[in-house]
């Protein structure tokens, strides 16, 4: 996978992606927080050791994705659901990926 001129691989991405939708799940949670994207892009920088212009970028090309698995955090009762959801975005994105590359 790229971003911005650097490879990182699908286990990178997805690591990646599943720790800003925790956290902006949990930041929605507390309420408080009415926009989570900033604290989001600064976890990224301080844990995945990213600069934050990278950051940044990072977010918001993924930010559907980041606010699809930040739901299942909220809708899902147990780990089983989780993972199942999980399952279906994964399914719902290879499904757009062939549509887009016209196999369909």
């Amino acid at each position: 996978m790229q971003h911005d001129g650097a490879e990182f691989s699908v286990k990178e991405y997805e690591e990646r992606t599943l720790n800003a939708a925790r956290l902006c799940f949990l930041l929605r949670e507390e309420r408080e927080v009415d926009d989570p994207w900033h604290i989001v892009v600064l976890s990224l920088c301080a844990f995945e050791r990213m600069h934050t212009k990278e950051s940044w970028e990072y977010v918001l090309t993924h930010k559907k994705d980041i606010e699809d698995v930040a739901a299942l955090f909220e809708t899902s009762s147990s780990p089983d659901e989780f993972r199942a959801g999980l399952l279906k975005l994964k399914e719902r994105d290879l499904q757009a990926q062939i549509a887009r590359a016209g196999l369909k």
